[in-house]
Parts: structure tokens; C-alpha cells; sequence
């Protein structure tokens, strides 16, 4: 008679391959289901403008939040901004929808009027919905974004000093290994530009609320530039006009690092962003420790 395989396996059973696999599937499943605070916060951040525009432009009695922003757990980047409001004007409604949409650069917007739907629904709504009170601000907590400047900022450094001790070296290394430390410069060079580059992105994201259209990334990576350099209902500008101009170059020869073969590399180019790259970054950190200050106060 065929006998049931026992399938049942405790910890003490796996081996230890296996119980490395199990652990790690497990802590997989455990990161997935981290909520993304940093999410949580644009995406209240944005339902907080969109409820004062409704307030003010439209003249609403109510504006709720209501759906997967509630839930927490449930939202993703996926997710969409669920919205109800009260009191605003039949045929003001799709003008509403498209003003909310234009302060939304990274959600999708739902937005629905709650009179007009059936009693069902809007019971539905209320036992979900969260009030953002007419002039009642979300108060951003910015430490985390100071955190992750400060942090980046590090990994720029690490980088000038590379590109310091490589220009050092190649002064003296036989030819044989020039090539491959010029190679290497390029490489930093490229590195610092995408830090500060990412700084920016965090900038846009956390603040701003809002990247330029991504369709041609060559255009996005320089409109994100020129935002840097503009005032924002949320902030002063990030850096000067100076800083745009010089930076921009940095752009253009990151953008030649990546998309050139290795092989054909101007040198002489590299060499000279290389020399400057020191006085250039000292500049723009002068202008982002006057941001993070800003950041700081508002945090207060």
C-alpha cells in the first residue's frame, strides 16, 4: 500500500542552503510589504493642494480623501488619488478635475463629486473618507530628504577624491596603465554628475511634487536642471543661474560617457572637466547647504 509522503518540514529539518533560501524569500516578502513612507508623504502632500485649490478656486464645503491612501498598506505607486468633494458647481466640475490633475505630476487623480452619486456609494465613501479641513496644511517632514542629501553628498566627495588621486597618479604611471585611469576619471566624473543629479530628483519629488515630462529623457534631464533654478509655491530655487550653466556641461558629458564607446573618449575633455570639477562642486554645495538650511527651518 502506497504510503502518504510527509511534507511537512520544520526549520530544524532544512538544510543550511535551504534555510538561507527560506530566510530570504521571507525577508523579500517582509520588504515587499513595507509602505513607502516617502510615497505616503507626496501623495498626502498632493491631496493637500489639490483640497486647498478646491477650497479656494471652486468654493467646496468638503473635500475627503478616500480609498487605497487610507488604507495605507494598499498604496502603491500604482495607486490613484482618490478624492471626493462637496459643493462645488455642475459645470465647474471638469475644470476642477483638470486643475487637480495639473498639481498632480506623480498620481493619477480620481477626483468625484460625492452629490452625485447614489446613496449605496456614497455611504461606501463615508465610511472610508478622511476630511482635509479648508486651510489646513500638511505639514511635510523634510528630515528624511536632508538625510538623503547629506548622504549623497558623500558618495559625490568620495568621487571628486577619486578623480583628485587618479589625475595624481597618471602623471606618473607608465603609459601601459594610462588608458585604463583615464577610463576610470570619466567614470567618476560621470558618477558625480549622476549624484547630483539625484539629489535634484529627490528635490523635485519630495517638494516639488513634480518631474519634467519623461518621453525624451535627454530634454527631462535638462528641464530638471532649469527647475532647480526656479521658485516653487514650496521652496526658493536650489541653484543659481551660474550654477545651471556650468552644470549643464556636466550633463551633456555625462550623457557622452554613457552613450560613447570607451574607446572613443576625448581625453583632453575628460582631463579638463576633470581639473574643474573641484571649484564647480564647491560652488553648488555653497548653494545646497542654503537650501538645507532652508529645509531645516521649515522643519521647525
Amino acid at each position: 500500500m502506497h504510503q502518504p509522503t510527509d511534507t511537512h518540514h520544520t526549520a530544524k529539518d532544512l538544510s543550511t542552503e535551504e534555510l538561507k533560501e527560506y530566510r530570504k524569500r521571507l525577508d523579500q516578502h517582509f520588504q515587499n510589504r513595507k509602505v513607502d513612507k516617502a510615497l505616503l508623504q507626496r501623495a498626502w502632500q498632493t491631496a493637500h493642494k489639490i483640497a486647498a485649490m478646491l477650497y479656494d478656486d471652486f468654493g467646496a464645503t468638503k473635500v475627503a480623501v478616500f480609498g487605497s491612501l487610507v488604507e495605507k498598506d494598499s498604496f502603491s505607486k500604482w495607486s490613484d488619488l482618490d478624492i471626493a468633494v462637496w459643493g462645488i458647481r455642475n459645470d465647474e466640475y471638469f475644470r476642477a478635475i483638470w486643475q487637480a490633475e495639473g498639481i498632480s505630476g506623480l498620481f493619477k487623480i480620481d477626483l468625484i463629486d460625492f452629490e452625485s452619486f447614489d446613496a449605496s456609494y456614497q455611504e461606501r465613501i463615508k465610511t472610508q473618507a478622511v476630511e482635509i479641513e479648508k486651510g489646513k496644511r500638511y505639514n511635510l517632514d523634510k528630515s528624511r530628504l536632508v538625510k538623503d542629501i547629506l548622504d549623497e553628498r558623500l558618495k559625490i566627495e568620495k568621487s571628486i577624491q577619486g578623480i583628485k588621486e587618479a589625475l595624481e597618479i597618471i602623471e606618473t604611471d607608465p603609459e601601459l596603465y594610462r588608458r585604463e585611469i583615464e577610463i576610470t576619471i570619466s567614470k567618476y566624473l560621470s558618477d558625480v554628475y549622476m549624484g547630483i543629479e539625484y539629489i535634484m530628483t529627490q528635490i523635485a519629488l519630495d517638494v516639488d511634487l513634480h518631474l519634467p515630462d519623461q518621453l525624451d529623457i535627454d530634454r527631462c534631464n535638462k528641464d530638471l536642471l532649469e527647475q532647480m533654478t526656479q521658485s516653487q509655491a514650496e521652496r526658493p530655487p536650489v541653484i543659481s543661474k551660474k550654477s545651471f550653466e556650468v552644470l549643464q556641461e556636466y550633463l551633456v558629458y555625462r550623457n557622452l560617457f554613457i552613450n560613447t564607446p570607451i574607446d572613443e573618449l576625448d581625453y583632453e575633455k575628460t582631463e579638463r572637466k576633470a581639473k574643474q570639477i573641484d571649484d564647480v562642486y564647491t560652488y553648488f554645495s555653497k548653494e545646497l547647504d542654503d537650501f538645507i538650511d532652508y529645509l531645516k527651518n521649515e522643519n521647525d
